[in-house]
């Protein structure tokens, strides 16, 4: 009845990384989408509570630090790790 999952099916994949440049989903008061700017300040971390991972980022136009998680970040340039 009930499929198994290895956990490695269970995972999010989400490749961001602290000081990538990304854009911030958000909606106002009439519904309509527009976008912010901000830098993210946080290495990905999961919560427990919400059960998916997150990042921290700081929207330029606000100047406050938020929580983001994957469905309202959009990567503009991410920074890479370099070849050894």
């Amino acid at each position: 009845m009930d499929e198994q999952r290895s956990p490695k099916d269970s995972q999010i994949i989400w490749d961001i990384f602290e000081g990538d440049l990304v854009q911030v989903k958000k909606y106002n008061m009439d519904g309509d989408l527009y976008y912010e700017s901000g830098i993210v300040v946080s290495p990905k971390m999961n919560d427990q509570i919400v059960l998916f991972p997150y990042v921290n980022i700081y929207v330029f136009k606000s100047g406050i630090v938020e929580r983001h998680l994957p469905n309202t970040v959009e990567i503009i340039s991410s920074k890479s790790l370099a070849a050894p």
